[in-house]
């Protein structure tokens, strides 16, 4: 049981990195364009006339004033908070608690079993009458 929380606090803490660098990787490429300064001036004239088509478009969708307007539009990346359904159900409890729960639900399995074999013990005994 102490290698299955640990195994959780492992993946737990794979995932936070995982997707700190998924964060990271995003943030960099924004930089990367906030360095050009919107400037597409390397680019193709398909690409710019892309761009402009759906900067307009969205200027009329939230009724903006012009396409300049929406390229100001502020952009806050908040950090989303995840709770795992695994650190949710182990929270404040003890190993030793965990370590009783297992236990009281592999007794629980074994009778069941047991009164499942006793049952089909029985019902052959009485096809066999």
């Amino acid at each position: 049981m102490f290698r299955a929380a640990q195994s959780v606090r492992s993946l737990s803490t794979t995932a936070a990195r995982s997707q700190d660098l998924i964060q990271q990787a995003f943030v960099k490429n924004i930089r990367e364009f906030a360095k050009n300064a919107g400037n597409l001036a390397n680019s193709d004239p398909a690409v710019k006339k892309a761009l402009q088509d759906e900067l307009n478009r969205l200027a009329t969708k939230f009724q903006l004033a012009s396409a300049d307007v929406v390229s100001k539009l502020p952009t806050n990346f908040e950090s989303a908070k995840v709770d795992s359904a695994v650190q949710s159900a182990l929270e404040g409890k003890t190993l030793a608690q965990l370590l009783e729960g297992v236990k009281k639900e592999h007794a629980d399995y074994v009778a069941a079993r047991d009164a499942k074999k006793a049952e089909q013990a029985a019902r052959n005994a009485a096809l066999k009458q």
